[in-house]
């Protein structure tokens, strides 16, 4: 709501245009950044807690369900992948 009252549209206007232009919805693309910014952290050897409550997810949980729908892995699998550290 305030990015559309920011650009002066309403959020449908502007839900659909963004829709049209990047091929996802805005919540759609900002939880795809957020993920992205979490296998970094992961691959880095950051716990998942951690990432979680970085990237403003509510909690790890919350993290892990988003993280396991795209990717099909939790994020300590994710993390344990990328750098065999333990949990």
């Amino acid at each position: 709501d305030q990015l559309a009252a920011a650009c002066g549209v309403d959020r449908y206007r502007l839900s659909r245009a963004f829709k049209a232009a990047f091929g996802l919805a805005p919540h759609a693309y900002l939880v795809q950044l957020r993920l992205a910014r979490a296998r970094r952290q992961l691959a880095a050897g950051q716990r998942p807690a951690q990432v979680a409550l970085d990237l403003g997810f509510a909690d790890q949980s919350h993290l892990g369900r988003w993280f396991v729908r795209a990717y099909g892995l939790t994020p300590a699998q994710y993390r344990r992948r990328c750098t065999k550290l333990p949990d």
